[in-house]
């Protein structure tokens, strides 16, 4: 069977809809502003991409909205981009039995602000023991990454698969991989699948900052995330939320869903080899491009349009280059390749599928989108990055590849349905 997308949903710092999204995207629109708290905790980087015009009132019922408004905000980012997928999908509305449907959500921290939060409210100035009278009824519901799908699922009728991944800033792009699977298999008529992600808070930055990984890089906040840069200094941390909808090809005609593109291949694999270090040969990675063209079985010269996990770290951006050129050969210069963190930071496991919906307007369009910042080459890093502005292109194949702290790399296969 054959797996297309027909919904998608998207809650990020550059556009709440699909064609805002897309507008702004392809204008290489920075949306990474100030962060007084970082300046506040000593740490180097200062700066982040929020969801500033969030409003629960602008998509859901005063009811809803309340009931949303007491949960955490990975949940109500998660819940509102899922809304929209399955309203863009054309699917029942809610409350339908939509019997065999699975709900596919992935985050790599959920509530680790509310965490640090009912901590800090749970304790005297912080220390233990904890004090349960103090704990809200919803803490469970705004902290634990399985509450999202299970909401969905009630939500829309979905009596398919309920699961939750977190695997870590490749997560959004493996929910899409097991998605596409139970929809070849048979095993599901549509997925919704989807990630979440606000790791704003103290935490998580210093989390961040004493493994190196925030942006160290000097010059205004706005230029932070600087990929392939030959200055890049580290990622820029951002929340947001992505969900599509995977249907299976002959259900969607049936219905005459509109088709945004056909996923053809998956891939993911771990370097097995160490939390965060990267081989700058780029073997791990060459490995998971192999296996989702493999899955597909197009060939790699069938590829017009590369969306990078483009992190904007000295490692990755290293890593991920040399792979591009062991796979493609000499072909790889002729590819153009972008990184969507440049313009709105790293929001971790939404991070990728928030590249797969770009890498969807770049097929609608026609066109590839820019990677922002780029001032200075390195001539290790060397490929067609498609700096300045965006590029007419023709994009009937595109691939999206994220890696994720663990060692994971994942990798899809999206194509253009005619």
């Amino acid at each position: 069977m054959r797996a297309v997308i027909t919904g998608i949903g998207v809650v990020a710092p550059n556009g709440q809809e699909p064609e805002e999204f897309w507008d702004n995207v392809m204008r290489g629109e920075v949306r990474i502003e100030d962060e007084p708290l970082m300046t506040a905790l000593g740490l180097r980087c200062h700066g982040v991409a929020r969801v500033d015009d969030f409003d629960l009132a602008d998509t859901w019922s005063p009811r809803e909205a309340d009931e949303l408004a007491g949960l955490g905000r990975f949940v109500q980012l998660g819940a509102t981009a899922a809304r929209k997928a399955m309203e863009d999908s054309g699917l029942p509305a809610a409350g339908a039995d939509l019997c065999g449907g699975a709900a596919i959500f992935a985050s790599a921290v959920g509530g680790a602000p509310e965490m640090q939060e009912m901590y800090e409210r749970a304790t005297v100035n912080s220390l233990p023991p904890i004090l349960p009278r103090r704990m809200s009824p919803a803490t469970y519901d705004s902290i634990f990454l399985d509450y999202v799908p299970g909401l969905l699922a009630e939500r829309y009728g979905l009596n398919g698969m309920t699961t939750t991944l977190t695997t870590g800033c490749t997560a959004g792009l493996d929910a899409l991989g097991l998605a596409f699977d139970l929809v070849r298999n048979g095993e599901a008529p549509f997925v919704l699948a989807g990630a979440g992600e606000s790791p704003l808070n103290g935490l998580s930055y210093a989390t961040l900052d004493v493994i190196g990984c925030l942006s160290r890089a000097e010059g205004p906040v706005e230029r932070a995330s600087r990929p392939f840069d030959i200055g890049r200094a580290g990622f820029v941390i951002s929340e947001g939320a992505a969900f599509v909808v995977l249907e299976e090809r002959a259900h969607a005609l049936a219905r005459g869903a509109h088709i945004y593109a056909e996923v053809r291949g998956f891939g993911s694999t771990s370097n097995a080899k160490h939390m965060t270090d990267l081989d700058s040969t780029g073997a791990s990675m060459v490995r998971t491009i192999d296996a989702a063209l493999a899955d597909c079985g197009v060939d790699r010269a069938a590829i017009d349009y590369i969306n990078a996990h483009g992190s904007s770290t000295p490692q990755n951006d290293l890593f991920e280059t040399n792979a591009f050129k062991t796979v493609f050969g000499p072909r790889a210069y002729q590819i153009p390749i972008s990184s969507l963190k440049s313009m709105i930071g790293h929001s971790l496991s939404s991070a990728s599928l928030m590249a797969v919906i770009a890498t969807l307007g770049a097929i609608d369009r026609q066109t590839v989108p820019p990677t922002a910042n780029y001032r200075e080459p390195d001539p290790e890093c060397d490929l067609d990055y498609v700096v300045d502005a965006a590029r007419p292109a023709t994009v009937e194949t595109a691939m999206v590849v994220a890696s994720g702290f663990g060692g994971i790399h994942s990798a899809a296969v999206l194509e253009r349905v005619t």
